[in-house]
């Protein structure tokens, strides 16, 4: 490689050193996460439909007796899983050697491909009571991150060419999800059974089904956040020169809870507000399942 052109001094030597993974492999398990946030919801038990409480689908409150609906959103959450994922890995290091020990600071990216979908769940939610809709799903596309860590690492000098090690680090994460989610509803009106078609309001309750149908949920984010993580790593150099080494390094890597809210691109085919007056509705993404593990092959030089 071309840095191997700066090389100096013995790399065995107590000094500054510089370390570049070339090669490296990411791989993150499975993703348990939360979603909720914000959305006009019945301010009682009243058996109606939430969605009767949507001001900009049904401005006239058609169907809707004094106080069935809240003037302010209230909060929902549901749970889904992903699949692991995996992607690649790459490193770049500035450390020092003193004896056994050293010390680096540390750079690295890795990015991970899940490309899973799941429907969103309860304890007491079932897709299959939902006959209105023909696609309920969120998805995990990608999880990245930009990585600084700190790491003091312990050297176990065997008289050969081989160098077993171990480290610890700490440091913060720029983590990235591509998250998307979707509620689809069918364009069959006959089941939209959200407004009743029979009595008084009959005739305008099937003209908001027909509205209603065919309309969707829907939003495709990049969220993001800053997290604090550990890391625990095992390796082993090979002296390829005096001023050189190579080498293989695992590690393992855990990082804080991670948080960040979108709002959607299409709330019902409308703007992504609710309430009485209308408010903004966002939702949140939130997981403690950022992990990973990798491999790597690096190239180690003193100078």
């Amino acid at each position: 490689m071309a840095m191997v052109l700066f090389c100096g001094q013995a790399l065995a030597a107590d000094g500054w050193y510089f370390w570049m993974e070339s090669l490296g492999v990411a791989v993150s398990p499975g993703m348990d996460v939360e979603t909720g946030g914000l959305e006009d919801w019945t301010a009682s038990n009243a058996d109606i439909s939430p969605v009767r409480c949507d001001v900009t689908l049904n401005p006239d409150r058609v169907q809707v007796e004094e106080g069935q609906c809240s003037d302010d959103p209230i909060p929902w959450a549901l749970m889904e899983s992903f699949k692991g994922g995996k992607g690649i890995l790459s490193e770049v290091a500035l450390g020092y050697r003193m004896g056994n020990f050293r010390i680096e600071g540390e750079y690295f990216y890795r990015n991970a491909a899940h490309d899973d979908t799941d429907v969103p769940r309860t304890a007491n939610y079932d897709p299959s009571t939902l006959p209105q809709f023909e696609t309920v799903q969120d998805a995990v596309d990608d999880v990245s991150s930009h990585n600084f860590f700190a790491n003091p690492y312990y050297d176990f000098h065997s008289g050969s060419k081989f160098t077993p090690y171990l480290g610890i680090g700490f440091g913060l994460a720029s983590v990235a999800v591509e998250y998307r989610t979707l509620w689809q509803r069918t364009n069959d009106v006959s089941k939209m059974e959200v407004f009743e078609t029979t009595g008084d309001e009959g005739a305008a309750g099937l003209e908001l089904n027909r509205r209603l149908a065919g309309t969707r949920v829907s939003d495709s984010a990049r969220l993001s956040d800053v997290l604090f993580g550990y890391q625990a790593m095992a390796g082993v150099d090979y002296q390829a020169s005096e001023s050189t080494s190579l080498g293989l390094k695992f590690r393992w890597a855990n990082f804080s809870e991670f948080e960040d809210e979108s709002h959607y691109d299409v709330l019902r085919n409308h703007a992504s507000v609710a309430g009485n007056p209308p408010v903004p509705v966002t939702y949140y993404v939130r997981t403690d399942d950022i992990r990973f593990w990798g491999l790597s092959l690096n190239v180690k030089c003193a100078f």
